[in-house]
């Protein structure tokens, strides 16, 4: 499979956070999480900040290495039955195996130990960086940026997954199949996930990063991003993204249209919420 052409991206607006990891569209609002933030901000889908919502209550501190350290590295956010949100950490470190299920007026944190260890029996260097709800499961995309580049999807039970959740912790019990995934390559650099959603017709769509490093915790210089539609065990097709931004979000919204985010890995740059159409496959 060869790359289409690149797609035109779009940047609506520059967002009140330097480090944008997940995107969702909900009841006509954009929610999105930063990986070293702890709360979750809502925007129109023009880009216009609506509000932001507390998922713990702590404290990170400012200094760059040991925010880093601290952080729940909040990777992923995927909507759930009965109106919840759920925010996952990556599990690239212990700190960062938490969740917090989410609705309006309530946070519930969650631990993910017992699940991510089992996961990481399977998949070293575990590193997940995308969410979404498929028919009965949850789907999650391990980003192969470490030394054994394995991207995969791993598909959870959704009926088990919502029954753990009133016990505040999810286990093995509810993990079904992990699916390793080759995706491609820009620029000679391995393209990793980034984020899942799905689109209008309910295909799985991803965003991936050709980010130049061997590590799931020290960041690399990005060479660009690319989407992609993956049909069973298998990417269909893959469209480029003009230039270098790391896209680490997007979803569709009504009209059939893209949203994505993206991290400049720098606390002093903004992150921007963008634009873009895919061409019909």
């Amino acid at each position: 499979m060869s790359p289409a052409l690149p797609l035109a991206l779009q940047c609506l607006a520059e967002l009140r956070l330097s480090a944008a990891s997940a995107l969702v569209w909900n009841a006509g609002e954009l929610f999105l999480l930063a990986d070293d933030e702890l709360y979750l901000q809502c925007y129109s889908l023009d880009g216009a900040f609506l509000a932001e919502h507390c998922l713990l209550d702590e404290q990170l501190p400012e200094e760059p290495l040991a925010r880093k350290a601290l952080k729940p590295d909040f990777e992923m956010l995927c909507q759930l039955p009965q109106g919840w949100l759920l925010a996952l950490g990556s599990g690239s470190t212990e700190q960062r195996r938490r969740a917090v299920l989410w609705r309006q007026g309530e946070a519930r944190r969650i631990d993910l130990t017992p699940l991510y260890l089992a996961l990481e029996a399977q998949l070293p260097q575990l590193n997940l960086e995308g969410a979404v709800v498929q028919g009965d499961r949850l789907l999650l995309a391990q980003r192969g940026n470490g030394k054994n580049a394995n991207n995969a999807l791993i598909s959870l039970d959704l009926p088990t997954l919502m029954t753990q959740l009133e016990g505040a912790r999810l286990d093995s019990d509810c993990l079904r199949q992990i699916i390793p995934l080759q995706i491609g390559h820009l620029d000679g650099v391995a393209l990793t996930f980034t984020d899942l959603c799905l689109d209008l017709r309910g295909r799985l769509l991803f965003s991936a990063t050709a980010e130049d490093t061997l590590s799931t915790y020290a960041d690399g210089p990005c060479l660009g991003s690319a989407l992609g539609w993956i049909d069973g065990d298998r990417v269909q097709a893959l469209w480029p993204l003009p230039g270098a931004a790391k896209i680490e979000g997007l979803c569709m919204v009504a009209d059939g249209s893209l949203r994505l985010v993206n991290d400049p890995d720098d606390r002093a740059a903004r992150s921007c919420l963008y634009s873009a159409q895919l061409p019909e496959f």
